[in-house]
């Protein structure tokens, strides 16, 4: 009897994409090798082979898109590390208000369960 993990079937899914994927790029490559020329301004041109024009406009657009989304990112990741310090901070006041008054912590115990929505007719929307 085959015990088979939960995320096997995705790991084999996600492989065989993956595998189609670049047999794709692989026959587009072979395919694909005449030399083109590639004009840039009066004057300067590249010859090279389609293959490798397509692959540096791609890293191109790669590096412009990190570009572009590298500041949101860090402004997500500055705010991330500012919430994760909060939240420590909270958790350390809320361990001293438990010690300093010990007869509320039957009433402060954090729900580790979402709040239940109501779902029907009666939810008001």
């Amino acid at each position: 009897m085959h015990i088979i993990h939960k995320g096997a079937h995705l790991k084999f899914i996600y492989w065989f994409i993956r595998i189609i994927l670049f047999l794709i790029v692989l026959t587009f490559s072979v395919r694909n090798t005449e030399a083109v020329v590639i004009r840039w301004l009066p004057g300067l041109e590249v010859q090279m082979p389609l293959v490798v024009a397509l692959l540096l406009a791609f890293i191109l657009g790669v590096l412009c898109a990190l570009f572009i989304v590298s500041p949101s990112w860090m402004r997500a990741k500055r705010s991330s590390g500012q919430a994760q310090k909060a939240l420590v901070r909270l958790e350390k006041t809320h361990a001293e208000y438990i010690e300093q008054y010990p007869a509320s912590r039957q009433n402060a115990t954090l729900s580790t369960q979402p709040p239940v929505l109501s779902v029907g007719p009666t939810h008001g929307i």
